[in-house]
């Protein structure tokens, strides 16, 4: 054996080493010392891939380890890394195909297994993705991860009794695992039984916790108060954990309204030149509204019409928008984006949606695209989509913000940074309520607003009000949208598997003396709740 080799086995060895123990600039070192020897070193790229990827680079990463799978094609950790580095990166496609060559060479490290089976989660297809995470646990049932991850697949497909299962079996191996904790609360949201009160209060009054371990319990313990109608307390445990994550992030909510600004003042003054048509052999049908107003249940509301396809939610339109600015900037929706997108050819971006929806658009009928945040580029799909439809969905101004602030959205997902916050909640209303207005002025009888309390209180003739906007047939079965079987990957996964219930209308009462901060932002723009 060479000098060289040894030395090589020597620095792969210690790489290892440092990749477990999670010391990625060592571990960077080492790999520019292998591939200085050795450039050809397939591994030496793989970690290379990671350490990128940790340092907030997935452009790079995926660069690394396709440079790996140049060496060795058909390496199912090496596919599994690009799989996961192209859905990070919204290339879904890529993606889905990066995932399946992984499978197809029969992966056997419970890693992998997990890997894709995430993937596959992100992706949207449910089943496949928890018979992976099933293999996954299988092999290592005391990985706490692994449980979590087969948790969330099971809970989307509605299969609570075994999500519930991972979710305790993760806590069993981890105790103080704050998320799992935290999707257990979700899950169990809308059971009236109280349990774990004294171990979630034993966990958030640890000084050790981090900013996020302490939101995840907070949001849990508040459900646990509030089981038990404490909702002093299950507000001021919320709003501290909210309040010293909002101080730790860079956020400011004119941010937000300078996005809505752009937007209204493009429409208003210079509104870009609609398509001619629709490239797309079904039509689409945009859900779209401020988050926690219904947008699940009226997506499994017309998802169970014959007429109509569900693909869930959506990143695609806001997608296709960002390639046609062609801007550089971090965010896929920003004024500069909206400004330059305002320029180009609104064809073209229809063309560009239709590509990325691919095979998934049924070929007749209509296929729901149910994204909250579109109600931002209703104006674009409106014009890029000419036989498109958006229904928006609205609710009582307070029940939004406080639902809102009571949610916990994904943490490293920028866009709902205003929830941190009661009165950046409420100013984000105004804004939405502002350009919502402007919407259903300027795109007529393509644009319906839902009330929420309406369809509560007044199912039937609600929905059928709104299969006429869509220009579809009375069918009873959307009353029975609870029975849909098909995987919700939101927040509401809980609720749209019951009928309707009524317990959500007027919530804000039950926390009135805390909702200060909102109303007075809402009071001063004149908007009733009340």
């Amino acid at each position: 054996m060479s000098a060289s080799t040894t030395q090589l086995d020597a620095l792969l060895q210690r790489a290892t080493l440092a990749l477990n123990a999670g010391a990625y600039r060592e571990l960077q070192q080492l790999c520019r010392q292998i591939l200085a020897i050795d450039k050809d070193q397939a591994d030496a790229w793989f970690f290379m891939s990671i350490v990128a990827e940790a340092g907030g680079q997935p452009g790079h990463a995926l660069q690394f380890v396709d440079r790996a799978l140049q060496l060795v094609p058909a390496h199912p950790e090496y596919l599994s890394q690009k799989a996961r580095l192209h859905s990070l990166l919204n290339q879904f496609p890529q993606a889905r195909d990066a995932a399946e060559r992984a499978i197809s060479t029969q992966p056997q490290q419970a890693i992998v297994l997990d890997t894709l089976g995430v993937v596959f989660t992100r992706l949207g297809y449910h089943d496949k993705a928890a018979g992976l995470l099933r293999q996954a646990v299988q092999k290592q049932p005391d990985n706490p991860q692994f449980q979590f991850n087969l948790g969330s697949a099971l809970q989307f497909l509605g299969q609570d009794q075994q999500a519930r299962e991972a979710y305790t079996a993760a806590i069993a191996n981890r105790p103080d695992f704050s998320r799992a904790y935290w999707a257990l609360s979700e899950l169990d949201k809308n059971r009236t039984d109280p349990g774990r009160l004294d171990a979630l209060q034993a966990l958030h009054d640890r000084n050790t916790n981090s900013t996020d371990d302490l939101l995840y319990l907070a949001h849990a313990l508040s459900r646990e108060y509030e089981k038990r109608q404490d909702y002093d307390r299950a507000f001021s445990c919320l709003a501290a954990a909210k309040q010293r994550r909002r101080s730790g992030i860079n956020y400011a909510v004119d941010d937000d309204l300078a996005l809505f600004n752009a937007v209204r003042e493009l429409f208003t003054h210079s509104p870009p030149e609609k398509a001619s048509s629709t490239p797309l052999a079904s039509r689409p049908l945009f859900i779209v509204g401020m988050p926690r107003t219904g947008t699940t249940l009226v997506e499994r509301i017309l998802g169970s019409h014959s007429g109509v396809l569900s693909l869930g939610e959506l990143q695609d339109f806001p997608r296709a928008l960002k390639k046609l600015a062609g801007t550089r900037t971090n965010r896929v929706l920003d004024p500069e984006t909206v400004t330059t997108a305002g320029q180009k050819s609104m064809a073209q971006l229809g063309r560009s949606y239709a590509a990325l929806l691919a095979d998934r658009v049924p070929q007749q009928g209509w296929f729901i695209d149910k994204l909250p945040l579109n109600f931002l580029c209703a104006g674009f799909i409106r014009a890029a989509l000419p036989e498109a439809r958006i229904v928006c969905l609205r609710r009582n101004p307070l029940d939004t913000c406080l639902s809102n602030y009571r949610q916990l959205f994904a943490l490293n997902y920028p866009y709902y940074n205003y929830s941190y916050d009661l009165a950046d909640t409420a100013r984000y209303y105004v804004g939405f309520h502002g350009l919502i207005e402007l919407w259903q002025e300027l795109l007529g009888d393509g644009f319906y607003q839902l009330r929420y309390e309406q369809l509560i209180e007044e199912p039937e003739p609600t929905v059928r009000e709104l299969l006429d906007f869509v220009g579809l047939d009375w069918e009873a079965g959307c009353l029975d949208f609870h029975r849909n079987t098909a995987a919700v990957a939101t927040a509401s996964s809980a609720q749209v598997r019951q009928p309707l219930y009524s317990s959500a209308v007027a919530r804000w009462r039950k926390y009135e003396r805390h909702l200060t901060p909102a109303m007075e932002v809402l009071d001063a723009a004149g908007l009733s709740y009340r």
